[in-house]
């Protein structure tokens, strides 16, 4: 199943390939002429390379991803192709296809009712801790967690997809 990321934010880069391929790199020895295949066929397609290799230690690697996911057509077990530009002239599929390892539940609660500062995250119906929160915007690919709520800036429901054993 495609999974689609974009690859910038309020006309911004937010490095989402890079930070992918990192968390990839770190996983498994495998993927390294992987990593040299697809940077070769990207700048093929796009006239530029991404920038990965220039961000040193202070980027952290995008472990899963969030999607509404209405039909619940993501499961353990499933084959995942990492895309940009879906559906597109220019759609590429910049990693080799990975598998899903796990799926929780994701709510992002903005009533006011569970936290009066701020919006409320729940991982499988468990309110999260500002530590473990802070973990999951990292992880999901955002500096910060106000970046997070800047992204996510209404109620949202739906599954956090893995391809790491990470869990919340």
């Amino acid at each position: 199943m495609k999974l689609a990321f974009g690859t910038s934010f309020h006309n911004q880069p937010n490095y989402f390939i890079e930070k992918i391929w990192r968390g990839l790199l770190a996983g498994s020895d495998d993927f390294i002429t992987n990593y040299q295949n697809y940077q070769r066929r990207y700048l093929e397609k796009f006239g530029v390379c991404w920038d990965g290799e220039d961000f040193g230690e202070f980027m952290e690697p995008k472990l899963h991803t969030i999607r509404k996911d209405l039909d619940n057509e993501w499961s353990a077990g499933k084959t995942i192709q990492l895309v940009i530009n879906l559906n597109a002239t220019d759609e590429f599929q910049f990693a080799p296809q990975i598998t899903c390892t796990s799926v929780q539940r994701i709510h992002i609660d903005y009533s006011g009712l569970i936290k009066e500062n701020g919006p409320a995250v729940f991982i499988d119906y468990e309110l999260l801790d500002q530590e473990t929160l802070a973990k999951l915007a990292i992880n999901d690919g955002f500096p910060t967690i106000a970046d997070f709520f800047l992204y996510f800036n209404e109620e949202f429901a739906g599954n956090l997809v893995h391809w790491t054993p990470i869990r919340y």
